[in-house]
């Protein structure tokens, strides 16, 4: 389990309208969670997080789910990436009433708290 910054990054993998998309969250924690597959041992790192609502041409990029990666950073500063190039993480924006919600869904090789 890992305290981590309100700041969240999310880099997309492929274009969109920015390169870089800036959400300010509540507090969380992460604690990915090992599996074994048929393919092997991965790391559910699926989360869903509360977000200050954001501009409505941020909400449609993301209604649909969007490949990225997403970055935590923890409160000795170090980052934490969810998804890569490879494998990316599954993106998508919830919109609720003062806030919204971002779904993270991904499966990682190995942990990304390491």
């Amino acid at each position: 389990m890992k305290e981590l910054s309100i700041q969240i990054k999310v880099y997309p993998v492929s274009n969109m309208r920015q390169d870089v998309y800036r959400f300010m969250a509540d507090e969380f924690e992460f604690t990915p969670v090992p599996e074994s597959s048929e393919a092997g041992r991965c790391f559910n790192c699926n989360k869903d997080i509360n977000i200050s609502l954001p501009p409505s041409g941020v909400m449609k990029d993301f209604l649909a789910g969007r490949f990225c990666i997403v970055e935590f950073t923890d409160t000795r500063h170090r980052s934490f990436r969810i998804g890569d190039k490879k494998i990316p993480a599954i993106v998508s924006i919830s919109p609720n009433l003062n806030s919204a919600t971002l779904k993270i869904e991904c499966k990682m090789l190995s942990s990304p708290l390491l």
